[in-house]
C-alpha cells in the first residue's frame, strides 16, 4: 500500500513537470506574441469589471510611507523612493520603510501592478514621478528591489521620457542616486516559474476585505516574466541604453550559500533567484552581501529582530550621497 502511494505521488510530479516543459516549449513558438495576448486579456476584463479596476488603480502611485515623519514639500535631498518588484504584495519593505524612516528620511513608497509589461510601468513612474514634481520638485534617491530595478533604469535612460532634461526643466524631481537590490539586469531564467509568486501575490490579498475576485486578473498582464528573460526584447534594448550621467548607481547582489568556496558558483547561485553576473553592470560598483533575494532586504518574520544585510548597505549608500 505504501508503495502504491509513493507511486501515485511520483506520477502527479512526473505529469506536472512534463505539463511544465510542454507549456515552456510551445511558448517559445508564440513568445514575440505573448504580450498582445495578455494585454488583450487583460483590457477586456478591465473594461468588463470597471469598478473593481478603478478601485485598485486608485492603491497605485507614489504615497508617503505612513509613517514618514517629515511633512510632505520638505525639500531637504533626503526623499527616498521605494521601488518593489515581481508579484510583491508589499512586504518587501517591511524592514527598511521604518528604518530610513527612524533615520530621518522622508519615505515615499511607489506600487504599481506589479506584473504588468515593464514598459508600461516605466511609464506610470514616469507619470507618478511627475506629479510628485508639483508639489515638490527636490531632488530623490531611488532604492529598487529586483525587477524594480528594471523599470528604475528604464526610466531614467529611455529616449522617450530624456528624464535629465525633463529634471532639469523641474518636470521631475532629480534622481540622485539609484541603489538596485537583488535586480536582474540580464534576466534570469527563474522567471519561467513566476506562477509561484503570483500565487503567494494572490494568497496575501486573499485575505484582505476588500480585494476583488478578480483581484489575479485586475493587477497585471503578467508580461513582465517575459521581460525578465535573459535576451529578451525589452533587456536587450534596455542595456544597449547607455549609463546614467547624472545619477550614482550601485547594486547590491545577494550570495545563498556564502560557504561554497568556489567564487564561480557562489556568483552563479547568486541569491536563489538573480546570479551576481545577471545582478552586475559595467562600471557600476556591486556589494555583495549574504542571504537569499528576500532575506536580504527584508526578514522572513516580521518578529525577527535580525537586520537584512542590504540594510546598513543602503544606509550607508544614502549618506554618502547626502554628503557630496
Amino acid at each position: 500500500m505504501e508503495w502504491v502511494c509513493r507511486h501515485k505521488w511520483l506520477t502527479a510530479i512526473g505529469v506536472i513537470v512534463a505539463a511544465w516543459i510542454c507549456f515552456q516549449t510551445a511558448r517559445s513558438f508564440f513568445l514575440p506574441r505573448e504580450h498582445q495576448i495578455r494585454h488583450a486579456l487583460h483590457q477586456s476584463i478591465k473594461n468588463r469589471f470597471p469598478e473593481a479596476a478603478q478601485a485598485l488603480e486608485k492603491r497605485y502611485g507614489i504615497k508617503p510611507f505612513k509613517e514618514s515623519k517629515i511633512p510632505s514639500g520638505d525639500s531637504r535631498g533626503d526623499r527616498v523612493v521605494l521601488v518593489h518588484g515581481l508579484d510583491d504584495p508589499g512586504i518587501i519593505w517591511q524592514n527598511l520603510a521604518p528604518f530610513l524612516s527612524e533615520k530621518g528620511y522622508q519615505v515615499l513608497v511607489m506600487t504599481y501592478p506589479n506584473d504588468q509589461a515593464i514598459a508600461a510601468s516605466t511609464r506610470f513612474f514616469f507619470e507618478q514621478m511627475r506629479v510628485l514634481a508639483t508639489t515638490d520638485s527636490g531632488p530623490v534617491s531611488v532604492v529598487a528591489h529586483s525587477m524594480g530595478g528594471l523599470v528604475a533604469r528604464d526610466m531614467l535612460t529611455s529616449p522617450a521620457y530624456a528624464y535629465a532634461e525633463a529634471a532639469t526643466a523641474r518636470m521631475v524631481p532629480a534622481v540622485r542616486q539609484l541603489i538596485m537590490v537583488g535586480t536582474p539586469n540580464h534576466g534570469t531564467q527563474m522567471a519561467r516559474f513566476r506562477i509561484f509568486t503570483e500565487i503567494r501575490d494572490q494568497v496575501f490579498h486573499l485575505f484582505k476585505p476588500d480585494t476583488h475576485w478578480l483581484h489575479c486578473l485586475l493587477d497585471g498582464t503578467g508580461a513582465a516574466g517575459v521581460d525578465l528573460l535573459p535576451d529578451s526584447r525589452f533587456l536587450t534594448q534596455l542595456n544597449q541604453s547607455p549609463l546614467l550621467e547624472n545619477t550614482q548607481m550601485h547594486v547590491i547582489a545577494g550570495i545563498l550559500c556564502p560557504w561554497l568556496h568556489q567564487r564561480a558558483l557562489k556568483n552563479l547561485l547568486g541569491d536563489g533567484l538573480v546570479s551576481v553576473d545577471s545582478a552586475a553592470l559595467q562600471q557600476v560598483p556591486v556589494t555583495r552581501v549574504n542571504g537569499s533575494h528576500f532575506s536580504i532586504i527584508r526578514n522572513l518574520s516580521k518578529s525577527s529582530t535580525r537586520m537584512p544585510p542590504a540594510i546598513p548597505v543602503i544606509l550607508r549608500l544614502l549618506k554618502n550621497q547626502l554628503a557630496d
